[in-house]
Order: structure tokens, then C-alpha cells, then sequence
């Protein structure tokens, strides 16, 4: 039950692969890679499936070892989607069908010998098997050997493709370049253990293929069922990668820009409030923390320069003593030292609005100075959302007289 569980779960994440890039398919994405892209995932997802042994149990009742040999062709179909993938990769675009059409004919020479062994042969039903046959029916041997043969030097092929392209990529093709060949050299790791373990068979009789209650029982059949699993998911992983990666990245990404937008809110709609020239679009104050419904990136830039809109606004009425009295009362607060720059902003803010409001601006001596703005985006929003955060958890101050500012913290 678990050899089944592990290729029926295999089986099915390939299929979802395939699935995703169908669907980008059907979006208009026609670029040459995806037909083999399509090709490899739902022919290993079949091969896996049909190897799975509850359902090779069941293809048995129509035909012995009916699945190994649907499993067997599937993988070679699937190998050779991938080679026609990694040509891609290393070859102009214009070259691939040349090359493609000399790999396809030996598939197809390779699948009709796979079937002709396997009709003058006599597999056992069941799992199929092979254990102990292959000395005492030799087409069987012929079988798996041509198998093996084809399904090696395709692996060996995408070893070399995928090597001499890492060094090419950059980041997520990179990766994905080094998925596939970590998984071609498992692979080739399990092809190794198979021709061994046939011609041992031949030659000594001895048995090729033990018996495996689990994927990892023993070090034979970590080589007959773990690796090739394993393998699948690497290389299947590699493939998508390029295409999945930057994805995440960006919803990464997004997901942490719709989060600065929320924690900026206290902050803009303070200043909006008070100033309702800073907003490019009309945004509902009464809302605790609007989302953006679209265009996450640009609703944050667009925030971002409506605050420093509204800190330009208020410079008139923002006063160096105030500052110095702000400094002075979060010391003796106790407010930690690395949100002290942050708390003394935001009381600032508060101090000038109430200053704004009654329309009294500083004399231009008595004025703090500006801030200058951060070079990089990423450092601007991060000290704004700690001066929105800050003011989100500061009283209203009272309102300072025309003298003097009353201080309230």
C-alpha cells in the first residue's frame, strides 16, 4: 500500500503540473516549450499512475503486466518530451526540429521493439513483476534492456544539456536547471542498479528485482522504487520552476505591499483628513484598513507620495522646540531606543496638525528642518509604517496656544 500511496501521489502532482500549463496554453501562452512541457507531464503522470500496484492489479485482469508495459512506454515518452524541452535550452529555436526528428524516430523504433519483446513474452500478472524471468525468458530480458538502454542515454543526454546550461541561467532558470540535473543523475542512479541487477540475473541466476513493501526498505529498493520517484519530483519540479518561481515571487511580493498599504492607513488618513488635497483618488476615510483591489504596487507608491505630500504641507507649522520637548518626553517615557526617531515624528505630526487647524504657521527660523526622503522606496515605506504605527498609538495631543505648544505626553 505505500509503494501505491507514493506513485499515486507522484502521479497526481505531475498531472497538476500539466494541468497549470495547459491552462496557460489555453491563455494564449503558444510558446514552442509548452507542447513538450504538456507531453513530459502527462506521460509521467500516466506512468506512474499505471505503475502504481493497486491499479496495475486491475490492468492485469485485461492483460499481464498490462501496466508495467503502459508505465515503461509512458516514461520513455516522457524522457523524451524532456530532451525535446533542454534542446530548446541549448539550441537556437530554428534547430530544434532537425534534431527533434532523429530522437523521435529512435522512440518510436525503441517502443515497437519494447512491444514485440513483450508480445513473445509471458509476464506474470499481478504487479508485473519480473522477479526471476529474465533467465528463463529472455525476451523479457531483451525488454528491460532496451528500456533501460533508451531511458539512459536520454538520461545521460540531459545530464550534459543540463550541466553546460546552468552556467547560462540566472536565478530561477538556474535553479530550475539544477533540479533537472540532480534529477537526471537519480535517475541515472536507478538505471545503473537496473541493468546490473539484469545481467546479473542472466549470468548468475541470482534475483534482479526484490520484493519492496515500502519505497525505502532496503538498499535495492531505494534504487528500484525510491529513485525514480524521486527523480520525477526533482525533474518536474525543475521544469516548472522557471515558470512558477517568478510567480511566487510576485505574489510574495504583492501580499507584503497590500500589507505596507494597510499599515500606512493610520498615518494617511490622519493627513488626509486634515488635508483632503494630498489623495490622487477618493478613498473612504471611514474605512478601518482598505485593501487595494488591484494594482497593489502602484496604490502603495501612489500612498506613499500622498503622505510626503501631506509632511511637505505641514512643514510651516512644525517647530524645532517641539522636537527637542518631543525627544526629551519619549526618554523619559521609557520608549525604546529604536522607536524613538519614529514616536518623536509622530508626535510632531500630531503637534503640527493642531497647528494646521488653527491655521498658525512657525516662522521660518523656528521651523524643523525636513526630513530628507529615503533614496531607496523600500527604506521610505518601512520608516513611514513605524511613524503610521507610532501614530496610531499616540493620544491627541491639545492644542498648543500661540505662544507655546501645550505638551500632552
Amino acid at each position: 500500500m505505500g509503494v501505491s500511496v507514493l506513485f499515486l501521489t507522484t502521479g497526481f502532482v505531475v498531472f497538476s503540473v500539466a494541468g497549470y500549463r495547459i491552462v496557460l496554453w489555453n491563455r494564449g501562452r503558444r510558446r514552442p516549450t509548452e507542447i513538450p512541457l504538456i507531453t513530459l507531464a502527462c506521460a509521467l503522470g500516466t506512468a506512474f499512475i499505471t505503475l502504481a500496484p493497486v491499479v496495475q492489479a486491475a490492468e492485469s485482469a485485461l492483460l499481464p503486466s498490462l501496466g508495467r508495459l503502459l508505465s515503461n512506454m509512458c516514461t520513455l515518452v516522457a524522457a523524451f518530451g524532456f530532451l525535446h524541452l533542454m534542446l530548446y535550452v541549448g539550441h537556437p529555436a530554428e534547430q530544434v526540429p532537425r534534431k527533434v526528428r532523429t530522437r523521435l524516430l529512435t522512440l518510436l523504433l525503441t517502443l515497437l521493439g519494447m512491444i514485440a519483446m513483450f508480445a513473445f513474452s509471458d509476464p506474470p500478472g499481478g504487479t508485473g513483476v519480473f522477479t526471476g524471468l529474465y533467465a528463463t525468458q529472455p525476451t523479457l530480458a531483451g525488454y528491460t534492456l532496451l528500456y533501460s538502454l533508451y531511458l539512459g542515454t536520454a538520461v545521460i543526454e540531459l545530464i550534459v544539456l543540463t550541466t553546460s546550461s546552468i552556467r547560462y541561467t540566472r536565478t530561477w532558470l538556474r535553479a530550475g536547471m539544477v533540479l533537472l540535473g540532480v534529477g537526471s543523475t537519480l535517475a541515472a542512479g536507478y538505471l545503473a542498479h537496473k541493468l546490473w541487477s539484469v545481467l546479473s540475473e542472466l549470468l548468475t541466476g541470482s534475483v534482479a528485482e526484490p520484493y519492496c513493501p515500502t519505497a525505502f526498505a532496503t538498499v535495492d529498493c531505494t534504487f528500484a522504487v525510491g529513485l525514480p520517484a524521486l527523480s520525477v519530483l526533482a525533474i518536474v519540479l525543475g521544469a516548472a520552476v522557471p515558470t512558477l518561481g517568478p510567480r511566487c515571487e510576485q505574489l510574495v511580493r504583492s501580499l507584503a505591499h497590500r500589507r505596507s498599504h494597510r499599515r500606512l492607513y493610520p498615518l494617511w488618513h490622519t493627513l488626509h483628513t486634515a488635508m483632503p488635497s494630498i489623495a490622487f483618488t477618493v478613498e473612504d476615510p471611514a474605512r478601518t484598513a482598505p485593501t487595494p483591489e488591484r494594482g497593489g504596487s502602484e496604490q502603495l507608491y501612489r500612498r506613499v507620495v500622498a503622505i510626503r505630500d501631506g509632511l511637505l504641507l505641514l512643514r510651516p507649522y512644525r517647530s524645532v522646540e517641539d522636537t527637542r520637548d518631543h525627544q526629551v518626553a519619549v526618554r523619559r517615557d521609557g520608549v525604546a531606543e529604536q522607536d524613538r526617531a519614529a514616536v518623536v515624528e509622530a508626535r510632531d505630526i500630531h503637534t503640527a496638525l493642531s497647528r494646521h487647524h488653527r491655521d498658525t504657521p512657525i516662522p521660518e527660523t523656528e521651523r524643523t528642518r525636513a526630513a530628507e526622503p529615503y533614496d531607496d522606496l523600500t527604506d521610505e515605506i518601512s520608516w513611514l509604517v513605524r511613524v503610521s504605527e507610532a501614530l496610531a498609538r499616540q493620544p491627541a495631543p491639545a492644542e498648543p496656544d500661540n505662544e507655546r505648544p501645550q505638551q500632552s505626553y
